[in-house]
């Protein structure tokens, strides 16, 4: 088939040589969309990170391609002004503003600083702008009066507005009534992501995400207290890595945890597959979220989830296929846990309740709200 439309993806999300599995989520949209498009990525990366590695950069550009680029942000200091900081990066970097300057159709995979700084440039390179959301980039930065005000400039700027869930879609409509926005629910890798009958030995309950508080790491931890007395024996896997680690390492020593809890830090996202398939269950307790990409993974594996009541997560997870926690209180996600372990799942009933969120139909619809609207 012909590609028919181009378009710049301006991304911080994005796999970099020395960390070649970030964003292998994301990098799954991106390809596929690349399929059915003439795609250019423009790339930030931290300045720090970029002095570090800027020979594995050098020798990783494609400039036709992928153009990465220096970030000259202040670490530590006022976030508010990173989207100024951007802007003044993309002209520094030239080849950046030069791709922009070219483009007709540009998507910001990250509403702040990203998305702002592109809505700043519009004006100047005469592209169609639309700003994807994620989760954390609306749920963060709108809680802050001058961010969210910035938040709501960039979205009356830009052409349309992509979330990952209806109740992003509200957040981002309280931020800006104007904003044109359309909810595109992530797709699954069907064929990577399936049943497997080969379980752990124990009843395993898996932890995949970014070790931070606001996921609900540390309650997840001290629920997981409560089930070393059980009669059946468990374990509590936590796949991923993050500021907390090394805390939440501390704690289990401390408690004698180690037989039950286990770290196996970031791993390729084709081992996480092999994870999910031979977990009982996986859950994710957090604060604050979209639509886990993880979740709906698990439920293509046939594998139920017991997660908070936020964000999108209700819009994906019901009786069929989970348990919903009121909170993510220790007591909640101790019922949850138990609760979930007591049931019997139909693990391709758990698979069906998701069939229509397949990658095609996510770049279809794309695609239609890209090119078509």
């Amino acid at each position: 088939m012909n590609k028919k439309n181009s378009l710049v993806l301006f991304t911080s999300i994005y796999p970099l040589p020395w960390l070649p599995n970030k964003a292998t989520f994301n990098f799954q949209q991106y390809s596929r969309l690349a399929e059915k498009n003439d795609v250019e990525f423009v790339v930030p990366v931290p300045w720090l990170d970029w002095l570090k590695n800027i020979k594995q950069l050098t020798g990783q550009h494609n400039y036709k391609h992928v153009c990465y680029f220096p970030f000259f942000y202040i670490p530590g200091f006022f976030r508010g002004i990173n989207s100024f900081l951007l802007v003044f990066s993309i002209c520094l970097s030239i080849v950046p503003l030069i791709k922009l300057l070219k483009a007709k159709t540009v998507m910001a995979s990250w509403a702040f600083p990203d998305g702002l700084a592109c809505a700043w440039l519009k004006r100047l390179c005469r592209y169609r702008l639309f700003i994807q959301c994620l989760g954390s980039d609306i749920n963060v930065h709108s809680e802050n009066k001058f961010r969210r005000r910035l938040l709501k400039k960039s979205f009356s700027l830009a052409d349309g507005v992509i979330t990952v869930s209806k109740a992003l879609q509200k957040k981002v409509l309280a931020i800006c009534p104007t904003a044109k926005v359309s909810t595109i629910y992530n797709g699954v890798d069907f064929d990577k992501f399936a049943p497997d009958n080969d379980k752990f030995d124990v009843k395993s309950i898996l932890f995949i995400g970014n070790l931070i508080k606001t996921k609900g790491v540390y309650e997840l931890i001290a629920a997981a207290e409560k089930f070393a007395c059980r009669a059946e024996k468990c374990h509590f896997h936590f796949l991923g890595n993050g500021p907390e680690r090394t805390a939440l390492e501390s704690i289990v020593q401390q408690k004698g945890l180690q037989d039950l809890v286990t770290f196996h830090g970031v791993i390729n996202h084709a081992d996480v597959a092999t994870f999910i398939q031979k977990s009982h269950l996986l859950v994710l307790p957090s604060y604050q979220e979209g639509v886990p990409n993880v979740i709906m993974e698990a439920f293509a594996c046939g594998v139920p989830v017991v997660a908070t009541k936020v964000g999108g997560i209700p819009e994906v997870l019901s009786q069929q296929n989970g348990v919903l926690l009121d909170s993510y209180a220790e007591q909640d996600i101790v019922v949850g846990i138990e609760t979930c372990l007591s049931k019997q799942w139909d693990a391709q009933a758990v698979r069906a309740s998701i069939k229509t969120y397949t990658w095609d139909e996510n770049i279809k619809q794309l695609n239609v709200f890209l090119f078509n609207s």
